[in-house]
């Protein structure tokens, strides 16, 4: 039996979760137009959403939810994407991404790379549950809920498909009612 070691696990997910982070922006950039130019300053871009996962979603909230805020990473490889705030975080078990972004639900139903649409309660708040045709729904789940500047989705990935874990869509429900007091109405 091989063991590893928790940096190196550690190591491995953050590489995963970045890669998921693209893999999902790539999928909804279906919405957008193409992107070009050079990096932004900082502060919210014209178009750009005013929610800052990373920045306005303290740690205490991060820990609570079992991630580890050390294990940040803005944007996508640190590359902003016109239209999205994108934050990420690893556990030892999952990775957990919040995207604030202008799109909207319309939008987001309307593009063939998400599917298998629920419409649910997430706290006091509606949401919709829903995967991408990318994933299989037993490594990663998807939860979006409308905001004031179109919409705030939390993703939870399991990488590793671990089937003694809790299910990614039991676990992004959880994660999101115990964020929503951090995210935009």
């Amino acid at each position: 039996m091989r063991r590893t070691s928790v940096g190196v696990v550690r190591g491995r997910l953050q590489v995963r979760a970045v890669l998921g982070a693209v893999c999902s922006v790539v999928l909804l950039a279906g919405c957008g137009g193409a992107v070009s130019g050079e990096s932004a300053p900082a502060g919210p871009a014209p178009g750009d959403p005013v929610f800052s996962p990373c920045d306005d979603i303290p740690d205490d909230a991060i820990r609570e939810v079992g991630m580890d805020p050390a294990t940040k990473s803005r944007d996508i490889l640190d590359v902003h994407q016109p239209g999205w705030n994108i934050c990420g975080w690893n556990s030892d078990q999952y990775s957990l991404s919040v995207f604030s972004t202008v799109y909207t639900f319309d939008d987001l139903r309307n593009n063939s790379e998400y599917e298998d649409f629920e419409a649910i309660q997430a706290g006091d708040r509606d949401a919709l549950a829903f995967r991408s045709t990318a994933y299989p729904a037993s490594q990663r789940s998807y939860l979006a809920l409308r905001s004031a500047e179109g919409m705030v989705m939390v993703v939870v990935t399991d990488w590793d498909e671990d089937p003694a874990k809790q299910a990614p869509a039991r676990v992004v429900l959880e994660a999101t009612r115990t964020l929503l007091p951090h995210l935009p109405q």
